[in-house]
This record gives C-alpha cells, structure tokens and sequence, in this order.
C-alpha cells in the first residue's frame, strides 16, 4: 500500500479550528456559501484533501450540517465579511 500523501490544506484545517464558535462564511467553488461554526474532518487513503462535516460536534441548534471537500473552498469570510482565506 502506498504511504498516505501530505495534506495540501493543513492552513485551511488550522483556520476552521482556529475560528470554532464563531461564524465562518465558507464560499465553494461553484459560490454556494455555507456558514459554519465548527468542523470534523477526514482524509479519505490516498486523498491530500480532507473531506468536513460542518456543525455537527456539537451541534449548533438552527444550522444546517454540512459536508463538503476541501479543494472545493474558493474563499473563507469571517462574520464582518473580511476574507481570510485564501490568506493574503
């Protein structure tokens, strides 16, 4: 079996956590935007991307959960509408 690659969105992982609590507006690649407020995260064997589920740990009463894959993330605002990720 090959040796699992190194993630390529660690800073995406360590910003979601980073800002747990608190709204994060994550805009995918096709501008569907989904607000999130905490994350589980996985790598699929083999994959550098990690798949999340979004506001399920613990749950935040009102909030949809979500899933969606990391390469998928085209832009993360906070809750004034500030982009921080990608970072500049």
């Amino acid at each position: 079996m090959p040796p699992q690659p190194d993630p390529v969105d660690a800073d995406l992982i360590d910003l979601l956590q980073e800002r747990d609590g608190r709204a994060s507006v994550v805009v995918l690649a096709d501008g569907s935007e989904l607000t999130v407020f905490n994350i589980a995260w996985g790598y699929d064997m083999g994959e550098d991307h990690a798949h999340i589920t979004t506001n399920c740990s613990p749950e935040e009463t009102g909030q949809s959960i979500d899933f969606f894959r990391t390469e998928n993330v085209f832009r993360v605002l906070s809750e004034d509408g500030t982009t921080v990720y990608p970072r500049r």
